[in-house]
């Protein structure tokens, strides 16, 4: 693979020593080229450091790298070779989050290879699935380990998101406020698409997407269906659930924050609850506007 070159002029000994800066994925010099620029600058190519070496062999690509256990990866991370990888025993919670960020930032600029990055991504997982399994607490609960903690939680959440978009659909059919109805329409793809991908996740991990809604979120979403409640009554219904949007997405966002084993669904959850965010504070931002203008009588003449 051909790696972009970006100008040399700027290279600098405290970058090459900076080894896992993010500006470094994305600039490929020969080991010739580094040498010179360096010893251009007075530094010595010798004292950069295992580390500034590790990761310029990763950049270079080891084209023997996984023919050898004792060789680098090819991924730009760092330094650990592929034998203590998959052992696990190199990596801490903390540093597992961290590779696997560096590892996509590889893979989208190009860096490393599908295979690679597959290869890579099962080696951190594997690397984490050995490390100590203490109980993991989320939501109030504690479970036997955060992968159980994630089924648990995709298998509440599925059906809900499919569930939520069908009533939100059906109140489509009889809203008449124009600017409710513009919103639900965007909100009715979002929680079908979530509950798309989410399902497929679960299938993933092994497991299968439940037939029905948990009675509690069940009774939380019902009222969109109901027909005798006003388009107003419902907004200020949902609103009612959640005045504060942000403290109602914090238990989420504690939750996405605490994984660090499965960083596919972690990422999948941080764009969920950006959608699930952006829902709340539209709704309470209109049904204030709305029931503000039904108590100064505005109401009937701004809905077309």
């Amino acid at each position: 693979m051909k790696l972009r070159k970006a100008p040399i002029d700027n290279l600098t000994l405290q970058r090459l020593d900076q080894s896992l800066d993010e500006d470094l994925l994305t600039e490929a010099y020969s080991l010739e080229e580094i040498a010179d620029q360096l010893r251009a600058l007075g530094g010595d190519p010798e004292a950069i450091g295992e580390r500034g070496k590790a990761l310029v062999r990763g950049l270079l690509g080891n084209a023997d790298s996984h023919a050898h256990s004792d060789h680098l990866s090819a991924s730009p991370f760092g330094g650990v070779p592929v034998s203590e990888q998959r052992q696990g025993t190199a990596f801490d919670s903390s540093k597992r989050d961290f590779a696997f960020k560096q590892l996509l930032h590889a893979y989208r600029a190009g860096i490393i290879s599908d295979d690679t990055f597959t290869l890579e991504q099962r080696s951190l997982e594997s690397g984490a699935s050995d490390v100590g399994h203490s109980a993991f607490k989320a939501f109030g609960k504690t479970y036997a380990s955060e992968r159980e903690a994630v089924i648990d939680f995709l298998e509440a959440i599925t059906p809900a998101e499919v569930a939520a978009s069908e009533a939100i659909r059906e109140w489509l059919r009889t809203c008449e406020i124009a600017c409710i109805k513009g919103g639900l329409k965007m909100i009715a793809e979002r929680e079908a698409y979530h509950g798309r991908a989410f399902a497929e996740r679960l299938i993933e991990l092994g497991r299968t997407v439940p037939a029905n809604v948990r009675p509690e979120i069940w009774e939380s979403i019902d009222y969109l269906r109901d027909t005798s409640l006003s388009d107003l009554a419902k907004l200020q219904r949902a609103t009612s659930q959640y005045p504060n949007p942000e403290d109602a997405m914090q238990p989420l966002f504690e939750f996405i924050s605490s994984l660090k084993e499965d960083q596919q669904t972690k990422e999948m959850l941080r764009l969920f609850a950006a959608d699930e965010l952006s829902t709340l504070r539209w709704q309470n931002t209109l049904c204030a506007v709305l029931t503000e203008m039904k108590r100064n009588g505005q109401i009937a003449a701004s809905v077309k």
